[in-house]
């Protein structure tokens, strides 16, 4: 059932972050409008995994390490001694009392 749960939760928030990249092409007031309404979805995705005892982990904006419970999937964009972070998450980190029940698929960048 909890894997269920995290397949649904990770589908969800996919089509919350599918929605917000068409919300930023909206006019200002439609934008505040329909990003509000995704905030509010996403703190309910929240509140409802924590009722599992699963959470959900923003890894955007992180420094990256090769430790991370994360797949890059343009690693092989850069050379070993670049300094990356996570520019963007594809899919969440979902851990649950501190272990991890699904890894992140994320887009690195270069640390500017």
């Amino acid at each position: 059932m909890e894997e269920n749960v995290i397949k649904i939760a990770t589908d969800y928030w996919r089509l919350l972050a599918l929605s917000a990249k068409i919300a930023n092409n909206l006019e200002h007031t439609e934008k505040v409008k329909y990003s509000n309404q995704l905030r509010y979805f996403l703190k309910s995705i929240q509140n409802n995994l924590m009722e599992c005892k699963l959470e959900i982990v923003n890894l955007e904006g992180q420094n990256f390490d090769t430790g991370m419970a994360a797949t890059a999937i343009n690693m092989d964009e850069f050379s070993p001694n670049d300094e990356l972070i996570v520019e963007q998450m594809l899919e969440p980190l979902i851990m649950k009392n501190g272990v991890i029940k699904k890894q992140a698929v994320i887009k690195l960048a270069k640390r500017s």
